[in-house]
């Protein structure tokens, strides 16, 4: 019984179709304010291309070897909608854990092969539709789709031609910063946000979207204003009050007016078949640029002679709630964009209602429409206060002479018996009976209660991976041709030393390299991967000659124990440890300097990145054993080094190298086209003729009779050979 026993590989499978584990057409299109994250749902999809992925093995003398299928990599043509429109452009783009902007998404070209990183992410290019009306067909489907080419107008989306899928067949997690409509309308903050009174007249308003609320019912002049005004607008600039509010799913108008109302501390009033916005705001603030200068004048100074009550009964009713039951501890949850737009919770607390009370906290508001942090404190403060320090509410009946008093107006209010005398008092509800008398709910009124000292806050900033940061590349590689000694194939080899960096400083980032080889400098082909920096550095003084220190005997009995050799691997970050004098003497820390093979013994730290290399064993395997000079590159050649076994028809002939970096995930691999060209010509070391291989094996060779025929036949190598191929023959007493 015969045969082989191993693993096989798994080939995946081919996906003929975009795998969708979800779709709706029903969804509501988001409509977005300001600055805020968007998932895109898919609206088209077409020319879905598989691409078979290849194993190239490097094969023996003679060439490479066969080609085998290592699974797929699949592509899409994609529109993927965002938003209504007009947008004014888009930010920050997270597809799966890597993240881009719109103009850094790479080309679908630049990217690993999936046999030799099979994490790689493929990114796409894309083009943003702003969303106009009316708007432009995207040319691919007039060109390719021409049944299906619409324009899509009034809706923002991205769209890709090309879109690279990767070898799973499906969509990675996209979510995309975007900068809406009103974007940068508030100077609050950031530049990014809203002006909570342009947002709120675009969504009652908004012929295309809105609630179709008549703009003429809209009292102007209280929901707009000037710096020195009492209106919204100047309210929110002053206090530094912005939004950006995305609505992603179905709710009903009144309640997402509502709650931006809350957060933004205002109260909505109907009256006189105009809709007012009435800030709670009770002192004169300034911020942004703007000042707000609240109505603090009393309608009305109400007395025991204008209420209308029964003998017997108090003309005012007070109702006061439990100082215990008062919460003093308010959290609102943002969408931080500081923090990748994570969920946030900002705290606003009051310590001495804690101490006097208990801790007692508020359920969390939910503020997905703050993506700041100051922003989102004033709010939190304001929404505590609120809460905490109104907590006397007064009502009173009045006759129908005073029905031109409406919610949010100020009176003062006197009552002997409750010891009141001209307390203000704010009206937020009136109700009208049918005998006309009018039942009023007004709440106590301290000054200073709905207004927040402005100060800065501080967030987690969390940790955000970026899978996709961009690598140095590669630090000026190693490449060599080892002597016969060192070669395990018995064929001539390159070896290259690689290391990611940039001025000669090791970059972190860097995760390896692709290596692609050429000998037209036109087509080139991938023959491996670099996953491990190789251990480079330069002396950081110079080594002198070691003459007679030659050796090519194992072990190396010529130790050089006179010299030191000091070494900076800054630009790798590569660590040097010290040996025992048998793994020097075998060649265990073998190490190049310049074109000299040597070892050492014992690594001494001397600084950052700094070693000094003692023990030396100098110009083992034929190399020479020179003087170096200050600055000179050195190699720690171990399993990091990537082997090449070297075709034969490769001998000889100048090739070029190209070394295509990537990052610590695999991922934003460097565009080929940017990589440095590095040419090089093999002379075949390691490669022992028919005599000499014979002579190494230890077996005779009979060349016959001088006056024969030659039957054997050995160039022994070239001349110019770096690293002679040194055979021992033996004793000469034997």
């Amino acid at each position: 019984m015969s045969g082989s026993h191993g693993n096989t590989p798994i080939t995946l499978p081919s996906y003929t179709a975009l795998q969708i584990q979800t779709s709706s057409n029903a969804i509501p299109v988001p409509i977005l304010w300001g600055t805020n994250i968007l998932a895109p749902n898919i609206v088209w999809t077409g020319n879905f291309v598989t691409t078979p992925q290849y194993t190239q093995s490097s094969g023996g003398k003679g060439g490479g070897g066969s080609p085998s299928l290592s699974g797929y990599t699949y592509s899409i043509a994609i529109i993927m909608g965002l938003c209504e429109g007009p947008i004014n452009g888009i930010g920050t783009i997270w597809k799966g854990q890597s993240t881009y902007t719109l103009s850094t998404m790479n080309p679908p070209n630049n990217y690993i092969p999936d046999y030799l990183a099979a994490a790689a992410i493929k990114a796409a290019s894309v083009s943003l539709f702003p969303g106009t009306t009316p708007q432009s067909v995207w040319g691919y489907l007039s060109s390719s789709f021409t049944s299906q080419a619409i324009p899509y107008g009034g809706l923002a989306y991205i769209a890709s031609s090309d879109y690279q899928l990767g070898s799973s067949g499906t969509l990675d997690v996209t979510d995309v910063e975007t900068l809406g409509y009103l974007c940068g309308s508030s100077p609050t903050g950031t530049s990014q946000d809203a002006d909570p009174s342009q947002v709120i007249q675009d969504f009652l308003t908004n012929a295309q979207y809105g609630v179709g609320f008549p703009a003429g019912s809209i009292d102007a002049t209280t929901l707009f204003g000037s710096s020195g005004g009492a209106s919204y607008q100047a309210y929110c600039l002053a206090a530094g009050l912005a939004l950006s509010p995305a609505l992603v799913n179905q709710e009903a108008a009144n309640s997402i007016l509502a709650r931006w109302l809350h957060l933004t501390n205002t109260a909505a009033v109907w009256s006189g078949g105009k809709l007012k916005f009435i800030p709670y705001g009770d002192t004169s603030i300034s911020g942004n640029g703007t000042t707000f200068n609240p109505n603090l004048t009393p309608v009305y100074n109400l007395t025991d002679d204008d209420f209308v009550y029964t003998d017997g009964d108090d003309p005012v009713q007070v109702a006061r709630t439990d100082p215990y039951a008062a919460y003093n501890y308010q959290a609102l949850e943002i969408l931080d964009r500081s923090n990748s737009y994570a969920a946030t919770p900002i705290i606003a607390f009051d310590q001495n209602a804690i101490d006097l009370y208990g801790l007692v906290i508020a359920s969390t508001v939910t503020a997905h429409e703050i993506c700041n942090d100051n922003v989102a404190m004033n709010a939190a403060q304001l929404i505590l206060q609120r809460g905490l320090y109104i907590r006397n509410t007064y009502t009173f009946k009045l006759s129908w002479e005073y029905c031109l008093l409406e919610p949010m107006d100020l009176v003062t209010i006197s009552d002997a018996g409750l010891g009141l005398s001209n307390v203000a008092v704010r009206i937020i509800e009136i109700d009208e009976d049918n005998n006309g008398l009018l039942t009023v709910t007004a709440e106590e009124f301290p000054a200073g209660t709905a207004t927040a000292v402005a100060y800065p806050t501080q967030t987690s900033s969390g940790f955000n991976m970026n899978r996709n940061i961009a690598p140095d590349p590669v630090n000026p590689p190693l490449i060599i041709e080892p002597p016969a000694a060192l070669t395990a194939s018995g064929e001539a080899e390159v070896w290259i030393g690689l290391s990611g960096g940039n001025g000669g400083t090791a970059d972190p980032n860097w995760g390896g390299a692709v290596v692609w080889i050429s000998r037209d400098n036109e087509t080139y082909t991938a023959i491996g991967t670099v996953t491990s920096p190789a251990r480079q550095g330069i002396l950081s003084a110079a080594l002198p000659s070691a003459a007679g220190q030659s050796s090519s005997a194992v072990p190396f009995i010529a130790i050089d124990s006179a010299d030191t050799l000091s070494v900076n691997m800054a630009e790798s970050n590569g660590m040097l440890n010290s040996a025992t004098m048998s793994d020097a003497e075998n060649g265990v820390t073998l190490c190049l300097v310049g074109q000299e093979l040597l070892t050492y013994t014992t690594a001494t730290l001397t600084g950052p990145n700094t070693y000094a290399l003692t023990g030396l064993a100098r110009g083992i395997y034929g190399s020479p054993p020179v003087a170096h000079a200050t600055g000179a590159p050195f190699t720690r050649l171990d399993n990091a080094i990537f082997t090449y076994v070297l075709p034969s028809n490769y001998i000889s002939i100048a090739f070029y190298l190209k070394f295509q970096s990537f990052n610590v995930f695999g991922n934003a691999a460097q565009s080929l086209a940017d990589c440095t060209v590095y040419t090089y010509t093999p002379v075949g070391s390691g490669i022992l003729g028919p005599v000499a291989a014979a002579l190494s094996a230890g077996n005779n060779v009979d060349c016959g009779l001088a006056s024969s025929i030659a039957a054997e036949y050995d160039d022994f190598g070239f001349a110019s050979d770096l690293y002679p191929n040194v055979i021992d023959l033996g004793l000469a007493s034997s």
